[in-house]
């Protein structure tokens, strides 16, 4: 009786927050669940490349940064299973209902595990030699994000973690974020734009806030300034900046700025 009121509580706990995508992954055998968690209306980072070190601190080069219902699991598999099968049982599922893909990255091409795990995920769990893990994002035509990220500890056994976003912003643009990032970050931002195919440009939206004697809209033009001064003309013509000061969507943060692709 205990466990089957457990059970009738989980399921109340989640009727409110939709997680279908997760909770129908089948984990891979005899993984054991360590632990869950789920949050509504979270801001959460959606990683697009690898970690690097940012000022003090780690951070993905690019993110996508939404407001969402949250879940995510974390599960131990046993030292004996092969840690090439257990991202692939886990990567088929996530692709099976056609997701599209938005970064994957193995071993030390994703960067320090130490950082994914200690400065990102904020589970010490996580952390192994940075040539056994694994990061895998994608995310369906329903603006579901699934993010995946699997290393082999120190100990031998295998550590999971999916994590699941569901934005929870309507869209009102035909245009999709394809990144975000610090907008005084100039480094990040021209590879970023070094790096989009050839005859691909973007939109950059720059958010700002009042800054001493400058309003929100002022600073941004600082910002704006400051950045395209930093670029030089080769990359300035990839890019349109659009100042929307402190006017733009929560999940847009602030002193950020979000690109998004003009179609061809």
């Amino acid at each position: 009786m205990v466990r089957f009121r457990k059970v009738l509580c989980l399921f109340a706990f989640f009727s409110g927050v939709s997680f279908a995508g997760v909770l129908e992954i089948t984990p891979y055998r005899d993984a054991q669940l360590i632990k869950s968690n789920a949050q509504a209306e979270q801001l959460i980072e959606i990683p697009l490349s690898k970690i690097r070190k940012a000022g003090s601190g780690w951070e993905p080069e690019s993110v996508v940064r939404l407001k969402g219902d949250y879940f995510t699991s974390l599960y131990k598999i046993d030292r004996n299973a092969v840690l090439s099968d257990v991202y692939a049982h886990y990567r088929a599922q996530m692709l099976k209902q056609g997701q599209t893909v938005l970064f994957e990255c193995e071993s030390r091409s994703c960067g320090s595990s130490n950082a994914w795990a200690n400065d990102f995920f904020s589970d010490y769990l996580l952390y192994g030699a940075d040539q056994n893990q694994y990061l895998f994002v994608v995310k369906n035509a329903q603006d579901i994000y699934q993010t995946l990220y699997l290393n082999r500890r120190g100990a031998g056994d295998v550590i999971v973690r999916l994590d699941e976003v569901k934005s929870v912003e309507g869209r009102d643009t035909e245009f999709e974020i394809v990144a975000q990032m610090d907008a005084q970050d100039t480094p990040r931002i021209r590879r970023f734009l070094s790096d989009l195919p050839s005859g691909q440009h973007v939109v950059g939206f720059v958010t700002s806030q009042r800054s001493g004697p400058l309003g929100a809209i002022e600073s941004g033009d600082q910002l704006i300034s400051s950045l395209s001064a930093g670029l030089g003309n080769q990359l300035n013509e990839k890019v349109r900046f659009i100042n929307l000061a402190d006017l733009g969507r929560e999940s847009l943060g602030v002193n950020r700025i979000s690109f998004v692709y003009i179609r061809p």
